[in-house]
């Protein structure tokens, strides 16, 4: 049986939380969250379990906060995809090349036990995906404004092929059963879609 509710006061130390959240994020990442007991949470990650009860109330609790935490590193993407000091193929690049990598560590195990069991966390994973697609529309939009991309191209469309291929990523076995490792795998989706939709002055 799981451990029961109190109602006690719980430590608010923000820097300990977070560092318990990003320890629990890599152990989830790896290990997945449905199966994993507090009582082992603890003893693989050399924690007492009084520890994480001061400061998360429940498992879920910490599912959230290290959820928060990695969604808000990866969303650092948006910092590179409008640095205007960069050129406007670069931004592209460098700032989906960290979301993928970011991204590539998350199992689909994770994503999977998220969605089924954890149906509000799951709607905090749509809303960043929302949100990145709608970063990725305006980037493409303004692309096409200043003739970056041919006149034909759809920015929606332009958009829900990153999402795809975000999703492609979350194949992890497959991808990495055939020698592929996410920085290949994202070079590859680079060079294909940006040589058919660049204008030929922006290419690199």
């Amino acid at each position: 049986m799981g451990r029961k509710t109190t109602d006690k006061t719980r430590y608010n130390n923000a820097l300990i939380k977070q560092r318990l959240a990003i320890k629990a994020m890599v152990y989830f990442q790896q290990n997945g969250v449905r199966k994993i007991s507090m009582s082992k949470l603890a003893k693989d990650l050399s924690i007492s379990k009084t520890t994480i009860y001061n400061h998360f109330e429940s498992r879920e609790a910490l599912l959230e906060s290290a959820l928060s935490y990695k969604l808000s590193v990866i969303g650092e993407y948006e910092s590179v995809l409008e640095n205007i000091t960069l050129s406007y193929t670069e931004r592209y690049r460098k700032a989906m090349l960290f979301y993928c990598v970011q991204l590539f560590d998350v199992s689909s195990k994770l994503m999977y036990e998220i969605r089924v069991f954890y149906p509000a966390l799951w709607k905090m994973v749509l809303a960043f995906h929302k949100t990145t697609f709608l970063n990725l529309k305006n980037y493409y939009e303004i692309g096409i404004e200043i003739g970056a991309f041919k006149s034909e191209v759809n920015s929606i469309l332009a958009s829900l092929d990153d999402q795809q291929f975000f999703e492609m990523l979350g194949l992890q076995d497959v991808i990495q059963e055939n020698g592929i490792s996410v920085i290949g795998a994202f070079n590859h989706h680079f060079q294909m879609k940006f040589s058919g939709i660049l204008d030929a002055k922006f290419r690199m």
